[in-house]
């Protein structure tokens, strides 16, 4: 159970402040603009594949869905600056992975931009509207939501909504959807980035927090995000007498 004692004022400046320093330095990136023919491009190249290398949709689905039981993770609706920076990052090999880093070398810089300009394309595996709305779902006894929507007591937790979005949506352009993420690959993520083994984001951002996340809290979260919230909202005035509204 996370303790819910509130932090102190300055604490909460002082994340608040480190919150703001990362989003605004992300969205100063410019953000990506797709044309037809850029979406075309990448349709193709994730359909059919490019330069020696399988298509994406082996992995990530007909629609850019994903493949949860294996832990391969949607691509529909992300932003596409975000998969342009991931695509460069396995590249280059600082974010490891051995199916990806292959593939993503062998694609042009501009293979890259086209192919994440069409998955930004595609409608994302969620309500986003739903969730853009979710607003005091959490119960006070499922940790993973709590830490999702509130953080922790510990200054270094904050809530993962506050760069992800309401609900996990994401926000462009470089903080990527977390609903409906496979919980396998979210947990894999986190302990990775826990470990050091991955830690390309911005300003190491994610590295840092991560870092201090139990392995418990951290499976936690992922089984949050993955299904907990997708689950009709529970209403929170009356959830501790088990009604669900």
């Amino acid at each position: 159970m996370v303790n819910r004692t509130h932090m102190s004022y300055r604490t909460e400046k002082t994340i608040g402040r480190r919150l703001l320093f990362a989003c605004m330095a992300a969205a100063s990136w410019a953000a990506h603009a797709a044309d037809s023919g850029q979406i075309k491009q990448g349709s193709e190249i994730a359909l059919k594949g490019a330069s020696g290398q399988p298509a994406c949709v082996s992995c990530h689905g007909a629609k850019g869905e994903g493949l949860p039981a294996a832990g391969y993770p949607y691509l529909a609706g992300q932003p596409a600056q975000y998969l342009i920076e991931q695509l460069a990052h396995f590249a280059d090999g600082s974010r490891k992975q051995p199916i990806m880093q292959p593939m993503a070398k062998a694609l042009s810089e501009e293979q890259r931009a086209a192919v994440a300009a069409y998955y930004e394309s595609l409608p994302p595996v969620f309500d986003r509207d739903k969730l853009a709305n979710l607003v005091q779902t959490y119960p006070a006894a499922d940790t993973g939501a709590w830490l999702a929507h509130r953080g922790s007591e510990n200054p270094y937790i904050p809530a993962c909504v506050q760069c992800h979005g309401p609900g996990g949506i994401g926000v462009e352009p470089v903080f990527p959807a977390l609903a409906g993420q496979p919980e396998q690959y979210l947990k894999a993520q986190l302990t990775a980035m826990k470990s050091g083994d991955r830690g390309e984001d911005t300003h190491k951002l994610m590295r840092h927090l991560a870092r201090n996340l139990s392995d418990e809290q951290i499976a936690q979260v992922s089984t949050y995000f993955a299904t907990g919230v997708l689950k009709p909202a529970v209403n929170v005035d009356v959830q501790q007498k088990g009604e669900v509204k």
